[in-house]
C-alpha cells in the first residue's frame, strides 16, 4: 500500500477513538449485495456466497480512492465480529484490523515455541504498523479460512507503551485508524516473511531488551486470507469496479471483490472483453513503459493514486500540492505493457488531471481518478494504485498458483476451471486467443507461478 498524503489535499483530522461504522446510506443507495448482483447480469447469482460487495467512498474529510470491504473474524469459541470499512490491498499481506473495531471480542495471542506472545511489524506507504498477531478464523461473505490464521490486531500510541527502537521513529498507528478499521492484505504474496518480535518482558510496561527479534515457522507468520480458504476460493482474488468520470469525480462508486480465479468468479469478466495477463517477478512487478521511459510496475489497489514518473512527458508538478502532477485539461496516458513475448499499448488510456482544480472542486467526493504524483524519492516504485482499477477487472494471482491465462493477452475466452473432473473447452462462439497461445490447456498442465500473476480486462 502506497497512500499519498499532504496536509495540501488531505487535512488534519482529530483523533478518533472509536472505529468506524458501517456503510452509511448514500444519494445512489445503500450497499446492498442483491440488488449489485442483479445489476451484473445473470450467473452471477450463482456465484454470491463467494462474491462481495465493496465501496470506494470517503470516510473523512480529504480522503479519496480507498475500496473497503466488511470482514467477519471468529475466535476459537466460534464468537464473531463483522469489521466493515476494511481497506481492501492488493499491495500487503495479512489482515490487520483496530482492535476496537472487534468490539471486546476476545482473539487467542499467538505465541513463538517459548510461549512468548508475536509482536510484528508491517512496513506500509503510510508507515510502520505495530501490533500483537493473535488467531481468528476469517470470513469473506460466505467463504471463510480452513482454520483460525495468525492476523495483526493495532491500538491507538499510548504514552506508556515503549515500542522496538526500529518502529519508535514513524509509528502510523493514527494514521490507520483515521483510515478506516484496517487492512485486507490480499497481495501475491502468502505470508509477510519479517518483522516480527517475541515479548519476553511482564506486564505491559516494556523496555527495550523485552523486544526480541525472531524468526517464526511460517504457521505463524501473518497470512493472506485467500490462500487459507478452501478450493476453489485459494487461488487468488478479483476486483471489479466500474467506469467513472475521468475528468471529475463520484461521490462513491460500488463494485465486486471475488475469491478464487477461474470457474468461481468467471461471472466478473465482461464478455467481450480484452484480457491481458503477467507473470509477476519476486518484487510482485511486470513491465511497462510510458513513452520511451520503461520501468517495472506494481498493480496496488491500496494505492490511493498513479505514482509514475511523467517529467519526460514534460507534464508540469502542481505549486501548491506536493509531488502530484498538474495539468489545465485532462491528459490521456498511453501504457504499453510487456506481456508473454508481447508488448502491447493498453486500448483503455489512464489519465492525469488538474490536481488543484480536482481538490478545490471535488474535496467531499471519495473518487478521483485523474490524479497522479511523480517519484517523491530516489529509487521509489512506480505503482498503478486505485484509478487503474475503474472500469477494469483486476484478478490478483497467489504465488504457486495457476494462472488460466498463463503470460499472455486473449480475447473472451472463458476463465479456466482448476476443477480436475471438468473437460475444458472453447465454445464456438467464443473468440480464440489473439496470440498463438493455446489457453484450453488441461488445468493439469498448467504452470504454477512462482510469484504470482496479474490478469485485467483491457
Amino acid at each position: 500500500m502506497y497512500r499519498v498524503e499532504d496536509s495540501a489535499i488531505i487535512p488534519r483530522m482529530t483523533t478518533q477513538a472509536s472505529y468506524i461504522g458501517r456503510f452509511a446510506p448514500s444519494p445512489t443507495g445503500a450497499l446492498h449485495a442483491g440488488s449489485l448482483l442483479a445489476a451484473l447480469g445473470p450467473g452471477v447469482a450463482d456465484a454470491q456466497d463467494n462474491i462481495v460487495p465493496i465501496e470506494v467512498r470517503q470516510l473523512r474529510d480529504g480522503q479519496f480512492n480507498r475500496v473497503f470491504v466488511d470482514v467477519t473474524v471468529c475466535n476459537a469459541a466460534q464468537q464473531c465480529r463483522t469489521v466493515p470499512n476494511v481497506n481492501v490491498d492488493t499491495g500487503a499481506v495479512g489482515l490487520h484490523l483496530y482492535r476496537k473495531a472487534l468490539d471486546g471480542l476476545d482473539l487467542d495471542a499467538v505465541r513463538d515455541d517459548a510461549g512468548r506472545p508475536l509482536y510484528h511489524g508491517s512496513i506500509f506507504g503510510m508507515g510502520p504498523l505495530w501490533g500483537p498477531t493473535h488467531w481468528a478464523q476469517v470470513r469473506l461473505g460466505q467463504v471463510a479460512t480452513s482454520q483460525p490464521i495468525p492476523i495483526q490486531l493495532f491500538d491507538l500510541p499510548s504514552p506508556l507503551e515503549s515500542l522496538p527502537a526500529s518502529f519508535r521513529g514513524d509509528d502510523a498507528r493514527q494514521r490507520f485508524v483515521k483510515a478506516g478499521n484496517g487492512v485486507l492484505g490480499i497481495s501475491p504474496r502468502r505470508h509477510a516473511t519479517h518483522g516480527y518480535f517475541a515479548y519476553a518482558g511482564a506486564g505491559d510496561q516494556a523496555s527495550d531488551s523485552d523486544w526480541i527479534p525472531v524468526v517464526v515457522d511460517e504457521s505463524l507468520k501473518l497470512a493472506n486470507p485467500i490462500g487459507q480458504f478452501p478450493a476453489p476460493y485459494d487461488t487468488g482474488s478479483v476486483i471489479r469496479l466500474p467506469d467513472v468520470d475521468w475528468g471529475g469525480g463520484h461521490k462513491q462508486v460500488q463494485g465486486w471483490l471475488g475469491l478464487g480465479i477461474g470457474a468461481p468468479t468467471e461471472s466478473l469478466f465482461r464478455v467481450g472483453a480484452r484480457k491481458v495477463s503477467h507473470e509477476l517477478d519476486k518484487h510482485g512487478k511486470f513491465a511497462a513503459a510510458i513513452g520511451e521511459r520503461r520501468f517495472d510496475v506494481l498493480v496496488d489497489s491500496g494505492s490511493n493514486v498513479l505514482m509514475l514518473d511523467l517529467d519526460h512527458l514534460g507534464i508540469a508538478r502542481c505549486a501548491s500540492i506536493k509531488s502530484f502532477y498538474d495539468v489545465a485539461t485532462l491528459t490521456p496516458l498511453a501504457l504499453t505493457v510487456t506481456a508473454g513475448a508481447n508488448e502491447i499499448e493498453l486500448a483503455r488510456p489512464l489519465y492525469v488531471g488538474p490536481a488543484a482544480e480536482l481538490e478545490k472542486s471535488y474535496s467531499g467526493y471519495g473518487v478521483l481518478p485523474a490524479l497522479a504524483i511523480g517519484p517523491y524519492r530516489e529509487g521509489a516504485p512506480s505503482v498503478l494504485g486505485l484509478p487503474f482499477f475503474y472500469g477494469r477487472t483486476v484478478a490478483t494471482g497467489l504465488q504457486g498458483s495457476a494462472n488460466p491465462f498463463h503470460d499472455e493477452v486473449s480475447a473472451s475466452n472463458p476463465l479456466l476451471s482448476f476443477d480436475v473432473e471438468e473437460t475444458v473447452s472453447l465454445d464456438d462462439d467464443e473468440v480464440a486467443s489473439v496470440d498463438d497461445n493455446d489457453l484450453a490447456t488441461a488445468p493439469s498442465s498448467l504452470p504454477k507461478s512462482a510469484h504470482g500473476f496479474i490478469v485485467y480486462t483491457d
